[in-house]
């Protein structure tokens, strides 16, 4: 795959939020899918080949925390990294952000986009550069 040409899907009900991490990784050459909710965000996960998924922790029906739980469970999407954004901290996320491996990161809203793209690039570097 061409660096930096990944799929990421962004899941957050709030607009302003979603519009800027959208932003901020089609600035930096990524495809971005855009979800309101985390059960968009899991349809979306099951339909199409997602790289890596942003999940806000607070999202009405069912929210960043449960849906990555959900993600990690599915044969199909357990091994899609994960970045939690969170605006206060959050147990459940911590908790499962230990649990996880690796695989799962949080950052503190409001998200900076060097952060953000530090964190993209750690988890979709290519294995040879590791």
């Amino acid at each position: 795959m061409e660096r930096g040409k990944y799929t990421i899907m962004i899941a957050d009900d709030d607009r302003a939020s979603l519009d800027a991490l959208s932003e901020v990784l089609e600035g930096a050459g990524h495809r971005v899918v855009r979800a309101e909710d985390g059960q968009q965000a899991l349809q979306a996960a099951l339909a199409r080949k997602v790289d890596l998924i942003v999940l806000d922790v607070s999202m009405p029906q069912l929210g960043g925390v449960q849906a990555c739980h959900c993600l990690k469970a599915m044969p199909k999407t357990a091994k899609i990294p994960v970045i939690l954004t969170a605006a206060k901290k959050d147990p459940a996320a911590r908790t499962l952000a230990e649990h996880m491996q690796g695989s799962v990161k949080i950052l503190r809203k409001p998200v900076d986009p060097e952060d953000l793209l530090e964190c993209v690039g750690r988890f979709l570097r290519p294995k040879s550069l590791i």
